[in-house]
């Protein structure tokens, strides 16, 4: 971020320590933190900001995941109700690019209705919408009951109550609105914080004046939008590079610590940075311990497939049943349910070879690469098809004491069959990559490299219809 033109506020001490950054109070345009699995970020910002972030991170990191909502967070928009939703029983409501669903029983179809996005969509079907509006600026919010509040982050009691007789104040000048401080309000003079109150209440009236000019479904207000950034495999080497020019790092940092050896790291890092000469033998050790809790034979292992619109489905829970020079074996054997290999190729969602109980499938591990293949195998031990998954970079998480080891990897929708086992393989879903490109879950590039790692496993397959890695 600082060699591209970003200004850092409200850094950590070890961040302003390592980077000689001054402590600045500043509200910032955009707010980073890490997401709770470890494996990326979430960032709060105006979709330009975002933009502007998500470009940086491609171009130094490559292959980022980005997802962002279609709307963004406490956005208002005048909507037009279109009926009743099958599924949720809720209003659905036009909201001009896209359909909302309103809790709200006392809506119309056909009726218009100002609404504000209370939840994303990434992750749903759609956003959820509310009737009941609020306008968010950077230290207040405008409620829509009078009434005084403040972040509970606030803790000065002396804050709170200076805050607190100020919102009254100025409360009787606010009609019906009424006001939240936010956390960054206790930071500022009496007179920013009016201000602010005023540039939110013109902001109000704008937008109440252009939901009466417009007959049309669309947008009045924008709100932030949060960013769902992921760093496959992949990235994380890449960041392992960008922070071993500033500060001692082992081999796979940001693995080992999204895999839960946030200590063991640390530790070893604290040593290496008093004797540089010590680096390889602590990521020797700390490599070894880690090995450990890896998958050995007849362990289980759960799959994490997870798809570009943060999607994480746990697969069939696999067993270990070879180790090989690259990787390893797992076998999951199938029982009572009936899952399927796409077949048709025009409409693969409609083809499918049928599992049969006592059915099973072997998925040969490769750490590291951007292909998972997988067998599938009758009962008698005959073959009947052919995956190969195309994704980022495959992980495999040791176990952690409360569950099994899981191999990790984001799906990167394009795959290659061959299935039935006698007909030639073929690359499927191709519109599914182009849809994720669409949605900004992934570059045109990173598309471009997955249609031509697809197309090496189809040459592959032809080639050696055996195949078990790529």
């Amino acid at each position: 971020m600082l060699q591209n033109h970003f200004d850092i506020v409200q850094p950590t001490p070890e961040v302003a320590r390592r980077f000689g950054l001054p402590y600045r109070s500043d509200i910032p345009d955009v707010d980073i933190w890490d997401r709770s699995d470890l494996q990326g970020i979430v960032a709060i910002a105006y979709e330009s900001v975002l933009e502007r972030l998500t470009d940086v991170l491609r171009r130094r990191l490559g292959g980022v995941i980005t997802r962002t909502p279609r709307v963004a967070k406490s956005s208002v928009y005048k909507g037009i109700a279109l009926g009743r939703d099958d599924r949720t029983g809720q209003m659905r409501v036009d909201l001009g690019t896209i359909t909302g669903l309103l809790p709200d029983r006392g809506v119309k179809r056909g009726q218009s209705i100002m609404v504000q996005v209370r939840a994303h969509d990434y992750g749903r079907k759609a956003p959820v919408l509310s009737s009941s509006i609020t306008i968010p600026g950077r230290s207040a919010v405008l409620l829509p009951e009078p009434v005084v509040r403040l972040s509970t982050k606030i803790k000065d009691p002396d804050a709170r109550r200076e805050l607190m007789t100020l919102g009254r104040r100025i409360r009787e000048h606010t009609d019906n609105w009424g006001i939240l401080w936010r956390t960054s309000a206790e930071n500022l003079t009496e007179e920013e914080l009016r201000n602010e109150i005023d540039d939110l209440l013109d902001t109000a009236q704008k937008m109440y004046d252009k939901y009466e000019a417009t007959d049309a479904a669309g947008i009045l207000f924008e709100g932030t939008s949060n960013a769902d950034i992921e760093f496959p495999a992949e990235v994380k080497e890449a960041l392992d590079r960008t922070r071993a020019k500033i500060k001692p790092t082992v081999a796979r940092h940001h693995f080992y610590k999204s895999a839960g050896y946030i200590s063991l790291v640390d530790l070893a890092e604290m040593v290496i940075e008093e004797r540089p000469e010590e680096k390889r033998y602590m990521s020797a050790k700390l490599e070894k311990i880690v090995s450990r809790d890896m998958p050995h034979v007849d362990d289980t292992v759960n799959v994490e497939h997870v798809k570009l619109d943060g999607r994480n489905i746990v697969l069939a829970r696999g067993r270990v049943v070879e180790i090989t020079p690259r990787g390893f074996v797992i076998r999951r054997q199938f029982r009572h349910t009936s899952r399927k290999l796409k077949m048709a190729q025009e409409y693969p969602e409609n083809g499918s070879v049928p599992r049969d109980e006592g059915d099973y499938a072997l998925t040969y591990v490769v750490p590291g690469m951007y292909t998972l293949v997988t067998k599938y195998f009758s009962r008698k031990n005959q073959l009947k098809g052919t995956y190969v998954n195309i994704n980022t970079g495959v992980e495999v998480y040791p176990s952690n004491g409360s569950g099994p080891s899981r191999i990790r990897y984001v799906d990167l929708e394009i795959d290659v069959i061959k299935a039935p086992i006698n007909d030639p393989p073929r690359i499927i879903d191709q519109h599914l990559l182009k849809r994720a490109v669409q949605r900004g879950f992934i570059t045109e590039e990173m598309a471009e490299q997955s249609r031509a790692r697809a197309q090496k496993a189809c040459d592959e397959l032809v080639a050696n219809p055996s195949l078990e890695s790529l």
